[in-house]
């Protein structure tokens, strides 16, 4: 769920569409308040449907305690006990009612140890609290497991008009009048997604319906590396404002996609320094957006990442150069150690930096190892002495964070 869909819903009443599933799920939790025994829901269905932004609007009506993991959580067996099942108990700390949300649970497969479908199981078999589980597809092989212990819940995509009074209601929250016939141009183009039509409302918001052409109908099947051609070889805002409101990259992930591979493709230093510049400012509006919850912001930030940058060239590039994946990812996620490593680190900059350990080890831990790193060229025992006075780290924890950059 974006930080900006849990500004604009305030209570299920407001969510939009899918009433018979909202519904469903209403019954469920007075069920579980009345003591009734209920099993798992899985709640599948199309992305931009509303099924996480349901779920936590159910908590919230029902006064529960949240305990979400999403897939970036779902490391192996042992992440997911330590997470959940200590939380698992009837009531919290403070007598609300635990409910555990599993949130991409389809996304299972592939790099996350088989420890992590056993352990689920084991949540559901004996947990006392109620369980919420979420899938795009509930036919996936990575969640056959499931088969038979679930009572399932089927969100549909929602339809122009539902998407329509989203957007209204969206912009009536950013304090934007916006014409009509452009909240029925980015709903027809939305293929039932509420989440990218609302993407495509803050680029949309201040430009115009002339705009709408730089939208495009909805391609679901973007992938980052046409994305980065768009931004990287066109020549006009158009092209890659529409590249990136059809790509299912959030902006977070693209910035990095974006900042690792300007240095491959833009050779001139005034290019360079024009281009990262661009992703600078986007960056910031990205970051005033999230703390202010003035998503306005976000349209400044679409437009400097993507057209910003694209037009920071005075020549075209060397098309036949391969994108980098960036550094700052794959440098924390080479090994299942490593990830360990990081996340014993980013714990204890956590008790002194105030971010989630997911911004933490993608943005301050590289930055942490580079200042470590140019302080210990002047004076390594100075290195390992603040270390460990003020984040209680060893110096073979200090030796990990400096090997973290090249």
């Amino acid at each position: 769920m974006s930080d900006f869909e849990a500004s604009y819903i305030n209570s299920i009443e407001e969510i939009v569409g899918n009433r018979p599933a909202v519904d469903y799920l209403k019954k469920f939790a007075l069920d579980v308040d009345n003591g009734i025994r209920r099993r798992p829901v899985l709640l599948h269905g199309p992305s931009g449907t509303g099924k996480t932004i349901t779920a936590h609007m159910l908590a919230k009506w029902r006064g529960w305690n949240l305990i979400e993991m999403s897939a970036s959580d779902y490391r192996d067996g042992e992440a997911i006990e330590k997470r959940l099942h200590v939380s698992s108990g009837t009531r919290s700390l403070f007598g609300k009612t635990n409910v555990v949300l599993l949130d991409e649970i389809d996304e299972l497969s592939g790099r996350h140890d088989e420890g992590a479908a056993s352990a689920i199981n084991k949540l559901i078999s004996e947990s006392k609290s109620p369980i919420i589980l979420i899938a795009n597809n509930m036919w996936d092989q990575a969640i056959t497991f499931l088969r038979g212990k679930t009572d399932n819940v089927e969100f549909k995509k929602l339809t122009n008009p539902d998407i329509s009074i989203i957007l209204q209601n969206a912009a009536a929250k950013l304090g934007e009048n916006v014409d009509k016939k452009i909240i029925e141009g980015i709903a027809a183009r939305s293929a039932g997604d509420a989440r990218s039509a609302l993407n495509d409302l803050f680029v949309m918001v201040g430009s115009g319906e002339d705009m709408l052409d730089s939208i495009g109908m909805r391609d679901r099947k973007s992938d980052i590396f046409s994305v980065l051609d768009k931004i990287f070889m066109s020549n006009t805002l158009a092209a890659p404002l529409r590249a990136i409101s059809t790509s299912d990259v959030d902006n977070e992930m693209l910035i990095k996609w974006i900042d690792e591979n300007i240095p491959y493709r833009y050779s001139q230093k005034n290019d360079l320094s024009e281009a990262y510049n661009a992703l600078a400012d986007a960056t910031k509006f990205s970051t005033r957006a999230s703390r202010k919850q003035y998503y306005t912001y976000w349209r400044y930030m679409n437009a400097l990442m993507s057209g910003g940058v694209a037009l920071s060239k005075s020549s075209y590039p060397d098309s036949r150069r391969r994108y980098s994946f960036p550094k700052v990812i794959s440098t924390l996620s080479t090994s299942k150690a490593d990830r360990s490593t990081a996340n014993v680190l980013a714990k204890k900059l956590q008790k002194r930096v105030h971010q989630s350990l997911r911004e933490i080890k993608s943005s301050i831990l590289p930055l942490v190892s580079m200042m470590a790193k140019a302080a210990y060229a002047q004076d390594k025992d100075q290195v390992y002495d603040f270390f460990a006075s003020r984040f209680d780290m060893t110096d073979k924890e200090v030796d990990s964070i400096m090997a973290l950059t090249a």
